[in-house]
């Protein structure tokens, strides 16, 4: 008897009340050529996004990054790039060009306690 009534209902035409939404066909694909080649494409979740350089934090873990590279109090540095990735804090990935012409990529973690932690620092050049 259960079977049956399972059946009927698996069977049975919508009702004017059920609202279940019908598939779409998809959108058709845009051509390759639409985008240019040099576009960034959809954000990678857990990874790498351009932070604003402006920022305090970006700041922080900058200042954090030149000690570590430099013992030159003032070494006159530029950042070049920043981005960040949200962890259990967030990590700000920095690239750093020094009055000597060498570039660096510093990763920088801002932990949840407010610290700055260096985690690693690579000469680019």
């Amino acid at each position: 008897m259960l079977a049956a009534a399972l059946l009927l209902l698996m069977t049975a035409p919508p009702r004017a009340w059920d609202h279940t939404p019908t598939p779409r066909p998809e959108p058709a694909a845009t051509p390759a050529a639409a985008a240019p080649a040099d576009a960034p494409g959809p954000p990678i979740v857990g990874g790498y996004a351009r932070a604003n350089r402006t920022d305090p934090r970006v700041h922080a873990a900058y200042r954090a990054a030149l000690a570590a590279i430099t013992p030159v109090k003032h070494p006159g540095a530029h950042l070049l790039a920043a981005e960040s990735q949200v962890v259990a804090g967030t990590n700000f990935r920095l690239q750093i060009k020094l009055r000597d012409g060498s570039r660096w990529q510093a990763v920088v973690w801002h932990r949840l306690d407010g610290q700055y932690q260096v985690t690693s620092t690579t000469r680019l050049d």
